[in-house]
């Protein structure tokens, strides 16, 4: 379901059919890339506007979408699809049935957040970061579009880790990170990292000295690879990490070198 003033848009824009009736109408496959993806030009047609959100979502891109600019983390909580989120009219009607929050297949940025939504009224404060963020920690989850920060609509010291962890557990979702009040840098919100089916997670990496985040991981049961495509693809566990990294000017060497050493809030 659209939050209440997308909604009153959404049935603005329909019966305006886009604009007719007065302001100027939003460009109707309108795209915005915020991060994770380049976008060449804007598409054209409804047929490329799809495509593009679709290989959007796929890299794990930030960005937004459409007449009412939806963002790409919001379409499994407001049940928007790279279909009808260039359809103002299907928009307005979007809450029309609606169907529950899936939990069902792997965990993303998205479906991950939508669980926060819709159990804790949750405000999500940052999820998806460029590889070359300078803020937060350096081989930081959120690089790799495996963590959430938030903070629930009653406060931050209105829910519990054991809450945090029995709605994840009960998705089927392995927690990596955990971090919270009590924890240095994070008094003011809730950081939760998840694991990517069949990510090794051994244990958590040293921490560094200029990095301004402690590891609690959830549980400390080891955890083994699905296949070896999947645990390629993940990031590396600390037990792999201990090699000097590349010199800096060397940017390939150096950035294969941060890819596979994920980790931090």
């Amino acid at each position: 379901m659209l939050p209440a003033g997308l909604t009153a848009k959404a049935i603005q824009l329909c019966a305006a059919g886009l604009g007719a009736g007065g302001s100027p109408a939003p460009a109707p496959y309108a795209l915005t890339v915020r991060a994770g993806a380049i976008l060449t030009r804007q598409p054209e047609t409804r047929g490329d506007a799809e495509a593009t959100v679709q290989d959007l979502i796929a890299l794990g891109a930030d960005f937004e979408a459409g007449p009412l600019a939806i963002n790409g983390r919001d379409f499994a909580t407001f049940g928007v699809t790279p279909a009808s989120v260039f359809d103002v009219c299907a928009l307005a009607h979007v809450e029309d049935g609606a169907k529950p929050v899936s939990t069902s297949g792997p965990a993303t940025v998205s479906s991950v957040t939508a669980l926060l939504r819709t159990a804790f009224g949750a405000r999500i404060t940052d999820t998806i970061r460029p590889m070359n963020a300078s803020y937060g920690a350096r081989y930081s989850w959120h690089k790799f579009g495996q963590a959430i920060d938030f903070v629930p609509a009653g406060g931050v010291d209105t829910i519990t880790r054991e809450q945090i962890r029995a709605l994840m557990a009960a998705s089927n979702i392995r927690i990596i990170e955990l971090l919270g009040p009590g924890d240095r840098g994070h008094s003011t919100h809730w950081h939760l990292a998840f694991a990517r089916p069949g990510q090794v997670i051994e244990q958590p990496r040293p921490v560094e000295g200029d990095e301004d985040w402690i590891v609690n991981v959830a549980s400390t049961d080891d955890f083994r690879p699905i296949n070896e495509t999947d645990s390629r693809s993940a990031p590396a566990s600390s037990a792999q990490a201990a090699e000097k990294a590349p010199p800096q000017w060397d940017v390939f060497a150096a950035a294969e070198w941060r890819a596979a050493r994920g980790g931090g809030s």
